[in-house]
């Protein structure tokens, strides 16, 4: 396995991370996005579409589209986050190059609280139904967390574009219900159902450019 290891500066043991302010909310909830996008865990393990393989480590991520691996290592570094990128050949009859992004086992705890602190308050702004103003902050956040949750699912999980909709699979039923509930924040509708052992979100294709310009992604 070829190894490209990118480890930030040794930093002061981590203070008990609290509630995280609206700059670092949106990284780490994009994080926390990919990384359930990509995975049968929140942690990290087994790639969609590969249920039989072994789950990896907490805190190991591993990836079939480099611009995803390299998103989350954009994201780690934003956070203060240390960690590995390596890459290897897999597959049989066909082969590919696999990415493995993964937390040093001393900074893996910081790198849980942190993600899964961010999915707890991310999920709830996005599925709050409290009334708010269009121009309050808090709008504009649900807005912000919408567009990184449906940012990070299609770089993690691809998107699949047909004549009528775009659409994701997922695995995990709280990440669809956010995806669901995000479109419907950015301007559309989108639709939840049941494919081969997983979830398909499909938005039509009249409003998938709503949920594309709220990701942040040319189509």
């Amino acid at each position: 396995m070829r190894s490209t290891l990118e480890l930030l500066p040794a930093a002061a043991p981590c203070e008990p991370v609290g509630r995280l302010d609206r700059s670092r909310l949106t990284d780490a909830f994009e994080l926390a996005c990919l990384v359930r996008a990509t995975s049968l865990t929140p942690d990290g393990g087994v790639r969609v579409g590969h249920p039989r393989r072994p789950a990896t480590p907490a805190g190991t991520v591993e990836f079939s589209a480099e611009h995803a691996a390299r998103r989350m290592g954009q994201l780690m570094r934003a956070l203060d986050l240390p960690y590995a990128h390596e890459t290897a050949e897999a597959g049989l009859r066909r082969r590919y190059l696999l990415h493995r992004v993964s937390v040093p086992g001393e900074h893996r705890a910081a790198y849980l609280e942190i993600a899964e602190g961010a999915w707890r308050q991310g999920r709830a702004a996005v599925l709050s139904t409290a009334l708010v103003g269009g121009s309050a902050p808090a709008h504009a956040e649900r807005l912000r967390l919408a567009g990184s949750a449906w940012r990070g699912v299609l770089l993690a999980a691809g998107r699949h574009m047909r004549k009528h909709i775009l659409g994701v699979r997922v695995i995990d039923q709280d990440l669809a219900a956010i995806l669901v509930r995000g479109a419907h924040l950015l301007g559309a509708q989108a639709a939840l159902s049941r494919q081969a052992g997983s979830l398909l979100v499909s938005v039509p294709a009249g409003t998938a450019h709503r949920v594309l310009h709220g990701a942040g992604i040319l189509h």
